[in-house]
Order: C-alpha cells, then structure tokens, then sequence
C-alpha cells in the first residue's frame, strides 16, 4: 500500500532528522556541548519518530495510539519495532524525559552514552522498517 503524501512526508522529516542525529556518532564525549547537543538531536528525532509510527500506524494498520510508549507497544506488535529492541525503546522512553534534567552533567553524560550509539542504532533500525514498508530503500545504506 503507498503511504499517503503526510506520512511520506513525515518520514522525510524523520530521516533529515535522523541524519544530523547520526553526526553525534563523531563527537568527542568530553565536550559537554557535545553532550548536550546530542541530546537535543536525540529528543527531536525521537518526537519525530513517534509522532510518523503514530500516523503509520493509524493510515496502514487502522491502530490508534496517543503516547510515544503507547505507539511503541503497537510498534512493536506489528513488527516495525522487533523483538530484540523492545526493552531498548522503553528505556528510550525514560530517557527522554529525562532530557529535562540535563542541567546535571552526570545524567547529561548517562543520556549521551544511551544517544550513542545504541538509540542512534534502534531509531535507523524503525526507520529502515519504515521505508521497507513502502517499499523503498534503506536508511543505513
């Protein structure tokens, strides 16, 4: 089935976001801008990411959802979240609203070392299923 133009752009979004985010795989963990400018990539593409599973999930498998861990439940159903990333994508959950806290260097560097690369990793991974869904080519490639 073709993905209607608002989810395609949609998952256009979480691409360019997921890109810039993939940059942080190159930084130097001591610089705490680094840090920090990893963990705001990370909280943007991932309120990107939920946001188009939300709006797949409705427009292609006719399931409603109205929180990112309640998207990741069905997410992980449906398999565009597979088994092995399950528990990854409930700890993703607890560390983005952790990001609110990061004005203490010591969760701001538990956030980074989670960002890179194991979230960076599970997120190419949703997406890779995303556009394999449609019928496109890969992420990571």
């Amino acid at each position: 089935m073709a993905y209607s133009e608002i989810l395609k752009k949609k998952v256009s979004d979480l691409l360019k976001a997921y890109s810039r985010l993939k940059e942080c795989k190159e930084f130097h963990f001591d610089h705490i801008n680094n840090v920090e400018l990893s963990a705001k990539r990370f909280e943007y593409t991932y309120e990107v990411m939920w946001k188009t599973i939300k709006l797949f999930l409705l427009e292609e498998k006719g399931l409603e959802c109205f929180s990112p861990m309640d998207c990741f439940k069905l997410a992980f159903q449906v398999g565009l979240i597979p088994e092995n990333l399950e528990l990854t994508f409930v700890q993703m959950v607890r560390k983005r609203n952790d990001i609110v806290h990061i004005y203490n260097d010591e969760v701001a560097n538990e956030i980074y070392s989670s960002i890179v690369p194991g979230y960076i990793d599970a997120i190419g991974t949703v997406i890779n299923n995303l556009i394999e869904a449609q019928g496109d080519t890969k992420a990571n490639s």
